[in-house]
């Protein structure tokens, strides 16, 4: 069952949202901390698999390690690497280990690129509640199915994710 949920964006009338799901849709707050908890033991894994990370309870989890960064890079940058010159390029293929390490662990790194809320819709209905809020909110909304956008749009930060792994009609069991 949906239930009202806090932080990004708690200006808003969540509840108002929820109230307007099926029992069976979901909306969750989500962090960095979801992302590290769930994604990071199957990426320490020799052969990391996709199906693994799917069904992670945030549906955070995304396909390739460094997805979850702008531009597919965790280097800190204030506006997503665009002034990256070409020195700062060459710097990035040989960054220290430990440097990417810290890069990737630091949960107020400005290129992390993942949502604050998800919603798991299960019916059409739940979807078309998610965009009527979205739009009556001017909030962007990201769509997540598998995962498999390598520009990031499936788990975009300051949006409503709306992840569709458990919409019945994609749903691997149906609901």
């Amino acid at each position: 069952s949906a239930s009202p949920v806090s932080g990004w964006r708690s200006d808003l009338d969540w509840a108002a949202l929820t109230s307007k799901l099926s029992s069976s849709a979901s909306l969750i707050d989500t962090s960095y901390q979801n992302v590290i908890d769930e994604c990071g033991p199957e990426f320490s894994e020799p052969s990391p698999t996709n199906h693994a990370l799917i069904d992670q309870p945030s549906g955070m989890c995304l396909p390739h390690k460094y997805l979850g960064w702008e531009m597919s890079w965790p280097r800190p940058s204030e506006n997503g690497h665009l002034n990256q010159t070409f020195a700062q390029a060459l710097t990035d293929i040989y960054v220290n280990p430990s440097d990417l390490d810290s890069f990737m662990m630091d949960p107020t790194n400005p290129s992390l690129n993942l949502p604050s809320k998800v919603l798991f819709p299960s019916v059409a209905s739940d979807v078309v509640a998610a965009v009527n809020f979205a739009k009556k909110h001017s909030l962007e909304i990201s769509v997540k199915n598998s995962g498999h956008s390598y520009q990031g749009a499936s788990s975009k930060k300051n949006t409503l994710l709306l992840n569709m792994n458990r919409y019945t009609h994609y749903a691997p069991t149906g609901i």
